[in-house]
């Protein structure tokens, strides 16, 4: 593993470890996905529980160390593999960015990561405690699908080849978009990423190909730094191997309108 880990998120040790299972494992598989790592390369990554704010992504000033914060009350490790895969995606994108399209790619890895754990701790479960427990990576997966597409109309939904378009235009407009829709598109748009591996590598690209641009000194730290992608910049600075995925992603999302 490339990673030091610090895991604070519980008083009692014995949580922490057990807890490290579920972080250990989607670290490993970023690792293998993006072997290249973050823009701003690998360093020490603090796991904390913020019951206020989390989960949210931290990263103090002047500090040279990643800090993720998750927001749960329990060793519930579907909850745990959701919040943290989200605040990791941030890692992987600059975690100095903020954007729509950050937040979206965001969603479709902690679905990936769900569905991977899932299948993974069917086939090898971490321990004979847990062998029973892959099953709720997908209860947890149908439970966030299920309360998001109650609050969608279900008819435009199935009817409308264009529903993804459109949503991801109301997105560039600023439009308030619920965290359900999100997470709807963040679906419709996840077997695009499980059928091609390579479709992974563009995350370390979409923070520099965003509008304002990072600062060019990666040492300079900028909290929370409102962009929007630029689609034009992205498609040119993206590496061959992705240009088959990459391809696809445009005509889904209808990106090829903003270039």
């Amino acid at each position: 593993m490339k990673w030091n880990i610090k895991n604070n998120v519980f008083d009692n040790s014995e949580k922490n470890d057990k807890l490290m299972l579920v972080i250990n494992d989607i670290v490993a598989e970023f690792d293998r996905l993006i072997p290249e790592g973050p823009p701003l390369g690998f360093k020490t990554l603090e796991i904390v529980n913020d019951e206020i704010s989390g989960p949210t992504f931290y990263w103090p000033l002047g500090r040279d160390f990643y800090k993720i914060a998750l927001n749960i009350t329990d060793l519930n490790y579907n909850q745990i593999a959701f919040q943290f895969t989200q605040e990791l995606c941030r890692i992987y994108c600059d975690p100095r960015m903020r954007s729509w399209f950050i937040q979206l790619l965001s969603h479709i890895s902690a679905l990936y990561a769900l569905d991977y754990l899932g299948h993974k701790w069917e086939n090898k479960p971490p321990n004979d405690e847990l062998k029973d427990y892959w099953y709720n990576f997908d209860s947890y997966k149908s439970n966030l699908l299920g309360a998001a597409f109650s609050k969608v109309d279900i008819v435009k939904y199935q009817v409308a080849n264009e529903w993804v378009q459109y949503q991801v235009n109301k997105l560039r407009r600023n439009d308030k978009l619920n965290r359900g829709k999100l997470l709807i598109i963040a679906y419709e748009l996840l077997p695009m990423f499980k059928d091609n591996e390579k479709s992974w590598l563009i995350l370390p690209y979409v923070g520099k190909c965003s509008v304002p641009p990072p600062p060019e000194n990666a040492n300079e730290i900028v909290a929370d730094r409102d962009t929007e992608p630029d689609f034009e910049k992205l498609i040119k600075e993206l590496p061959q191997e992705t240009m088959e995925f990459a391809n696809k992603f445009y005509d889904k999302i209808g990106a090829r309108e903003y270039i």
